[in-house]
């Protein structure tokens, strides 16, 4: 019976070292997998904790978006304000050349009236120089006083012409 005993005793020892292994071996693939899993779970951790800062940073983008617009719009209002100025600068300015235009003209006018005057005053002291000379030499000078009468006479109506005329612009410069 100890032959069987030994026997029983060998069998029953194989069978502890089969199942130990097959524990062992379990128990490997346990950890493992607990290992794997716990490797997921910091892994999700990390993502949950990443997506969790960047939801906190959502209302602050937010916010931001909610600047930019009311900036954008406000820049828009500028823009239109600024765009009716430039239009209402524009009108202005073709009126302001307009009235360049205008001036320049009556300018022109005046100084054309002007040097017609000048060369009828010049053409008038002229004849006057030469009516001092004939009446000088013709009566000794008598009839000065009455050419003097003459000379401020035309002069008078040559600045009366002058005033009328530049109320109203002549199309003839030698009238």
């Amino acid at each position: 019976m100890a032959q069987g005993n030994s026997k029983f005793f060998a069998i029953t020892t194989a069978l502890f070292v089969v199942l130990a292994i097959m524990f062992f071996t379990l128990s490997l693939t346990s950890i493992g997998k607990f290992t794997a899993q716990k490797k997921r779970v910091h892994h999700m951790e990390m993502q949950m904790l990443a997506g969790k800062s960047e939801m906190l940073k959502v209302p602050e983008i937010i916010g931001k978006l909610r600047v930019a617009d009311k900036t954008n719009k406000e820049l828009e209002s500028q823009v239109a304000d600024l765009t009716e100025e430039s239009e209402e600068m524009t009108s202005e300015l073709n009126e302001l050349q307009k009235e360049l235009t205008t001036v320049t003209i009556a300018k022109l006018v005046l100084e054309t009236d002007k040097a017609g005057y000048t060369k009828n005053l010049i053409e008038a002291r002229q004849t006057v120089e030469e009516l001092r000379n004939q009446l000088s030499t013709g009566d000794g000078g008598a009839n000065i006083d009455e050419v003097d009468e003459m000379i401020e006479s035309p002069h008078e109506e040559t600045t009366h012409e002058s005033e009328s005329s530049s109320d109203i612009p002549s199309g003839n410069v030698w009238e």
